[in-house]
């Protein structure tokens, strides 16, 4: 008689904590010790990363071993643990892969995306509960919003990271709620859940988003979703920059130039083999 089979449900990403089945638990684990590294300022010992993580420190020490043995975690200054210098050469040459795919493309609509605004133009793409930003093309003007490449924003705030959030995975929607209810914007006020999915619903809506000092304090920025085959999110196009340079009067020229240029990178992704 056979065995009967056994159902194993395909692993999940709830944004930045990721929680599969048993099968691959150890390396949901190791995964989530690399993104709480990621977050510290400072070097944390194997306690503080069991306590914060709620994992047995046993666990997180074998954990940290094994990463260590890779070079992605460095524990050269015992008790204390930070990423390990691989992770730079793994984050170049993402960069590296990306440069080649889409810069051919993507920066020749930026530069002129920021030579009709005058202000800085951003490819930014999702990474589970979070977004990344690919390429930046700065004005030639000395006062400017700066953003390097590897920039990380949230979902949950500020047009650049924010327009991503009605078309993620359910998972990652609630993850980034969760991480934005009570969230402190720079100007005081409280980011909370039922605002954030009425802004979600009007994103949908509209095709793009408007954001003021929501992750940096005087800046105001425009962004546009860029979707790849079958509909799905790819990225996002944004200006952003000195908050007076997004007052109502220049909107709805910048709307309308954010909107035609994710329009035209995403007919680049869509044409791409």
């Amino acid at each position: 008689m056979a065995a009967p089979a056994v159902h194993r449900e395909r692993p999940s990403a709830n944004g930045d904590l990721v929680s599969w089945m048993a099968g691959t638990q150890l390396l949901a684990r190791a995964v989530t010790v690399l993104l709480y590294l990621r977050e510290r300022e400072e070097p944390v010992t194997v306690g503080e990363i069991a306590q914060a993580l709620s994992v047995p420190a046993n666990t997180v020490y074998r954990i940290v071993r094994t990463l260590e043995m890779g070079g992605l975690v460095d524990r050269s200054h015992r008790p204390y643990v930070s990423l390990g210098l691989r992770m730079m050469d793994l984050g170049q040459a993402k960069q590296r892969l990306l440069a080649r795919e889409l810069a051919p493309f993507a920066m020749p609509v930026l530069e002129g995306l920021t030579a009709d605004t005058d202000e800085t133009s951003l490819l930014v793409m999702p990474t589970g509960a979070r977004a990344i930003c690919i390429f930046a093309v700065e004005p030639s003007r000395a006062i400017r919003l700066s953003y390097q490449p590897g920039r990380v924003f949230p979902l949950y705030a500020g047009a650049s990271g924010k327009i991503l959030l009605p078309w993620v995975s359910p998972q990652i929607v609630e993850s980034a709620i969760a991480q934005a209810d009570g969230h402190p914007l720079p100007d005081g006020r409280r980011l909370t859940a039922p605002r954030l999915r009425r802004e979600m619903a009007s994103m949908r809506a509209a095709g793009y988003c408007v954001s003021h000092g929501e992750v940096d304090a005087g800046a105001g920025a425009v962004a546009a979703p860029v979707f790849g085959k079958g509909g799905q999110i790819f990225a996002a196009v944004s200006v952003a920059g000195p908050e007076g340079g997004f007052l109502d009067d220049r909107l709805p020229g910048l709307i309308e130039r954010v909107l035609a240029a994710a329009a035209e990178i995403g007919r680049h992704v869509v044409a791409r083999p």
